[in-house]
């Protein structure tokens, strides 16, 4: 691979993480005026439009039969990640989730010790054990601070590692139209059967413009995260997920209002440091 394809992949990358950080922050700008279930109904649905409309317009024929089970078991770990990401950012800082959903990269590797036979040398086992102290430090937690919300970061970062595992998997079959396919079908059907029980009228347009933008870069992440998988390593990619630290640490204090204390950006800073060593380390084990 060239250099300037290696850089535009990296970037695009990048560009797909800050996606993730926008689509989170819009979920969490929205819980204010609909319920959640209609945020994640809108985030798919518009998936799902978006993505029939490409399809019916495509010139190449899609095989849909690919990986089936995978592609099946992939799409309900991000609809299900989608939906707890959504109601821990309604009831925790931006930052705050973003420091906790940083376990990921931990949970990824751990679970492709277990499940991938991949090496986890005795340096990444002090990593993790060092990322999970930074992370108690920058949040400090006490009484009032944990409460039930708080571990919902941690079942978001499991069902993203599992979902991240499984993309590479499917990514092999060159056709990231077709891993996001079924996450749009799925997702829409599953939360437009829960909407018919809690709708509530939404009556200003802008909300519904800004659940289509929701849908449209939630389609556009994905995408493009699917497609960088086909041609880069996945421990390699997980590098540039820290970016999304610093996206949630700006939208966090500039749109959000939550000032960040002195301990958070000193965990920010050992967490994106403790982390990219655990991949280097990875990788070259």
């Amino acid at each position: 691979m060239g250099l300037s394809k290696k850089l535009f992949l990296i970037s695009i990358s990048i560009f797909s993480y800050f996606l993730f950080v926008v689509m989170d922050s819009i979920a969490k700008y929205l819980s204010e005026y609909i319920s959640l279930s209609q945020i994640v109904w809108g985030r798919y649905f518009f998936h799902m439009v978006l993505m029939l409309i490409i399809y019916l317009f495509a010139s190449q024929k899609i095989n849909l039969t690919k990986n089936f089970s995978v592609q099946i078991i992939r799409s309900l770990c991000l609809v299900l990640c989608t939906f707890l990401t959504y109601l821990a950012v309604k009831y925790n800082d931006l930052i705050n989730f973003y420091i906790i959903f940083f376990t990921t990269p931990l949970f990824v590797s751990i679970f492709s010790y277990f499940f991938l036979n991949e090496k986890l040398s005795r340096f990444s086992v002090i990593l993790i054990i060092l990322s999970f102290i930074t992370i108690i430090f920058a949040l400090k937690p006490n009484e009032t601070f944990i409460t039930l919300y708080i571990f919902l970061p941690f079942l978001t970062s499991i069902f993203f590692a599992v979902y991240q595992l499984l993309t590479k998997v499917v990514s092999k079959d060159k056709e990231p139209f077709i891993a996001l396919f079924y996450t749009g079908i799925l997702g829409s059907i599953i939360f437009s059967i829960i909407v018919l029980f809690n709708w509530q009228p939404i009556l200003n347009s802008s909300t519904w413009f800004i659940l289509f933008f929701l849908g449209f870069i939630g389609y556009l992440s994905h995408y493009i995260f699917a497609y960088v998988l086909q041609s880069l390593d996945l421990s390699f990619i997980t590098n540039f997920q820290y970016s999304q630290l610093i996206w949630a640490s700006l939208i966090n204090v500039y749109f959000f209002n939550d000032p960040l204390s002195t301990s958070k950006i000193i965990g920010i800073i050992l967490i994106i440091f403790f982390g990219i060593l655990f991949i280097q380390n990875k990788i070259k084990t």
